[in-house]
């Protein structure tokens, strides 16, 4: 076997001890030879190169093909370069592939057991790699812009760039393809959502994006840009080119959804004034919560931003009102006609209040945020077009009218419905009453005065109830917008797909560089950062205030690592435990009855026989004495028994009751047996006289328990002695 010179021999080598899973060392390296040997002591495997002065090429002169050594977990030849070259894709595909996850990976693969810090600095060392990838990719964006207008003409792609001296370096990236806008002005309402995100990769910059919706309400992506900051010019910028290509002119029956962010409130005014725009209502809550925490606001608040008319606005305000008269001061403070239903426009057929479908976008391309640009951008061009030819198979599937979202949400009106009732006039008016609220329907108009079917273009419970009055049909009364025919036209326009970037034609343009890297403070963050009160996303319930019991003495408020510094007691008040063993003896009088004596304790006892128990426990007694007739004071003793070595428990109380020149008084006794439930308890009553009762509670030697069989409850053994005088 002849090898070119000695790196390529060295390689093969290298190549197959990782394969074999075996330690090899160069022993001698020298100008006309190089031996590999076997590190383990004793294994015969050796390999001599040399060269052939014949040939002028390197040959093998001697080859010892057997080894006698087991497989290596420490094999020295796993470097953290090795481990960078094979996991390379891996690590680029996901930069937050988590260390430990990699050594089990490394452990698998490659039959080694490597450290976390030769980890760390494979890592590392693609990372510069990535970087460098990164830097080039800006240099590119000419091309990349080229390509986009070859492939999807009529698209709007432009790239900006700031002159540094001699330099350029890049600043932002436009993209608005064709497709995507002709299929929003064919079947989408004239509703846009406005939101930013940052990048998750070593890439400095964010994304802003422009969000449409379809007909089965669901997200549309119209156009996206890289910019520097989500800073008043950036939005600014974005904002005129994305009105010019959708045409929205002053934005006379347009609604913008954005989450208070100066930028955009300032370009919407410059570019679109007249447009209707809307705030998230969960920002606006986040800020009104901080002055007002109490979790019962919260329905409060949303039921009154949510409120579809006037009337219903007064109403739940006044509800909010009653339990804080500041906060419903503070509400109208933030320009409810921003938030609220009430105040909105009526014949936009969107009742959003919120902007949640920015950030379903925002998480729906949170890989592709962790590439460099145009690799990102790629990456968001792909998942748009392949969520497009999926779309256009589902619609294939659907029958009927309607979007199958929108026909759930008649659903839900329809079972409102139910708590409605109309009267008709006979012109098909119809007067409805809903609870306390009166409506009044207009079929023929297609109007309700809770302005639900204006704003939203689909009936309301009360005109579901006039409509179910009068016809079956709902079809009729629900707005164009939402049809399959009209959802179908919105994805007819597919996007065009790009070769290679190999293939891409150069651009005559000099190629910009990369903006200067800051890196920000702090770790980086791979989840949205939640409002104050907005609580994490658990997929366990919290344990918060629940209360830790002791499994030795049953007590509340410790456990059983403190249960012996306690002596057995609990850290609570023997009259809030409910589950304790105990012997309680009660005594009233009856209100009109004031000459009656309660004589109590006349005998205690608790006796337990059997053998050792698995843990200790304990037997407590209260007794109480009270004296109805006289001063009315009471008194109570408590007595606590081991039971260590118990098996069988039995336990028993006694007492006795006498009254006074004829009143009336009344014994309660009851006898509990620990850790158990066999009780016994018995009320008297005495009008005259005296009374004495005893109580016995047994709880039988528990029988040994198999897997299959459940536990049968103790049985109570109950023993009454009355004695009248």
């Amino acid at each position: 076997m002849k090898f070119s010179d000695k790196i390529t021999f060295k390689e093969a080598v290298m190549k197959y001890a990782l394969k074999e899973r075996k330690v090899i060392n160069f022993v001698k390296d020298e100008g006309y030879r190089v031996r590999a040997k076997c590190d383990w002591p004793g294994c015969p495997w050796v390999c001599l190169l040399s060269t052939n002065s014949r040939t002028d090429s390197w040959q093998i002169a001697s080859y010892t093909d057997e080894h006698c050594c087991p497989p290596r977990r420490d094999n020295k030849l796993v470097t953290a370069r090795r481990i960078a070259e094979k996991y390379e894709n891996m690590i680029r595909g996901n930069p937050q592939w988590n260390l430990m996850h990699m050594k089990s990976t490394v452990l698998e693969d490659m039959f080694a057991d490597v450290s976390i810090s030769k980890l760390k600095r494979a890592k590392s060392i693609m990372m510069e790699k990535i970087m460098k990838s990164t830097k080039e990719e800006y240099g590119k964006v000419y091309d990349y812009q080229n390509e986009l207008l070859r492939t999807n003409p009529g698209s709007t792609i432009i790239v900006k760039v700031n002159n540094e001296g001699t330099e350029e370096v890049f600043a932002k990236f436009y993209v608005c393809l064709e497709a995507l806008k002709q299929g929003f002005m064919a079947g989408c309402r004239k509703v846009l959502g406005l939101d930013g995100c940052f990048f998750k990769g070593c890439t400095n910059g964010e994304l802003l994006c422009a969000l449409g919706r379809d007909a089965n309400n669901q997200m549309y992506p119209v156009a996206w840009a890289v910019v520097e900051k989500e800073t008043n010019e950036s939005w600014d910028w974005f904002c005129d080119i994305l009105f010019r290509d959708l045409q929205v002119a002053d934005g006379e029956g347009w609604v913008i959804i954005s989450d208070q962010q100066k930028g955009i409130l300032k370009a919407i005014e410059k570019w679109a004034p007249r447009a209707e725009h809307r705030n998230c209502a969960r920002h606006v809550y986040a800020n009104w919560r901080k002055k007002f925490k109490k979790k019962d606001f919260q329905k409060k608040w949303w039921r009154v931003a949510k409120s579809s008319c006037m009337t219903l606005f007064n109403h739940n305000k006044a509800l909010l009102a009653q339990h804080t008269v500041e906060g419903a001061r503070a509400l109208m403070n933030s320009a409810p006609e921003h938030y609220c239903r009430a105040y909105f426009k009526l014949g936009s057929n969107c009742d959003s209040v919120d902007n949640n479908m920015c950030e379903s976008f925002n998480k729906w391309i949170i890989d592709a945020r962790f590439q460099p640009i145009i690799s990102m951008l790629e990456a968001i061009r792909c998942k748009v077009m392949v969520r497009i030819q999926h779309q256009r198979e589902l619609a294939e599937r659907w029958h009927g009218k309607i979007c199958p979202n929108i026909t759930k949400k008649l659903k839900f009106f329809m079972n409102l419905s139910a708590n409605c009732h109309a009267i008709a006039n006979g012109q098909d008016a119809y007067e409805v009453k809903n609870w306390d609220h009166r409506f009044v329907v207009n079929l023929v108009a297609k109007t309700c005065s809770c302005d639900m079917r204006e704003l939203y273009g689909l009936p309301c419970s009360h005109a579901i109830a006039c409509i179910l009055f009068k016809t079956n049909c709902l079809d009729d009364y629900v707005a164009d917008c939402y049809s399959i025919d009209n959802f179908k036209r919105t994805y007819d326009h597919c996007l065009q797909p790009l070769q290679g970037m190999s293939a891409w034609q150069q651009s005559d343009k000099p190629k910009p560089k990369a903006p200067g890297y800051v890196k920000m403070p702090g770790r980086p963050k791979k989840s949205r950062r939640r409002e104050p009160g907005e609580g994490s996303k658990r997929r366990r319930m919290s344990k918060a205030g629940t209360r830790v019991r002791c499994s030795r003495c049953k007590g509340y408020g410790h456990n059983i690592s403190t249960c012996d510094k306690r002596n057995g007691v609990s850290s609570e008040p023997q009259q809030n435990r409910t589950n304790s063993a105990s012997h309680a003896v009660r005594a009233a009088s009856s209100p009109a009855a004031n000459n009656a004596m309660v004589l109590v304790h006349t005998s205690q006892q608790s006796a337990a026989t059997g053998t050792k128990r698995k843990r200790g426990g304990c037997t407590n007694m209260d007794v109480s004495q009270h004296n109805s007739g006289l001063d009315r004071r009471g008194k109570t003793n408590t007595t606590s028994h081991s039971l260590d070595k118990a098996n069988g428990v039995t336990t028993s109380a006694q007492a006795k009751v006498q009254t006074l020149h004829g009143g009336t008084a009344t014994i309660q006794l009851e006898a509990n047996v620990p850790t158990s439930q066999a009780c016994s308890k018995v009320n008297i009553t005495v009008t005259s006289g005296s009374a004495t009762a005893h109580v016995q509670a047994e709880e039988p030697k528990r029988k040994k328990l198999t897997p299959r069989r459940s536990r049968k409850l103790p049985a109570l053994l109950m023993n009454d002695q009355f004695t009248f005088e």
